[in-house]
């Protein structure tokens, strides 16, 4: 199982921003919403990321996209309709909730 510190752990490996990991792991793990920059980054949408960057994650972006394709699961981000699903089935837990 994935945990919260196993995340936390890849996103500083990656130099991912202390200060984006709540919301990036809050989304894996419990679907909560992200705000804009994020929700444009896991939808695949670069022009909005690079729009909603600030100067720090504009230059990570490659990052995060390296980290969600090593370390996020396939179903959660990729497209809008992804995201939403991932959001409705309560992240992680709760897809491991009703298969278990």
């Amino acid at each position: 199982m994935v945990t919260r510190e196993h995340l936390i752990e890849r996103a500083t490996s990656l130099g991912i921003p202390d200060y984006m990991h709540d919301g990036l792991v809050e989304f894996i793990l419990h679907g909560r919403p992200v705000g804009n920059f994020l929700t444009a980054v896991l939808s695949n949408n670069l022009k909005e990321a690079c729009g909603r960057a600030d100067d720090t994650n504009l230059q990570l972006l490659p990052n995060y996209v390296r980290f969600l394709y090593n370390h996020a699961p396939v179903g959660c981000w990729g497209t809008e309709e992804r995201m939403e699903s991932w959001m409705e089935r309560e992240g992680l837990v709760g897809v491991m909730e009703k298969i278990s």
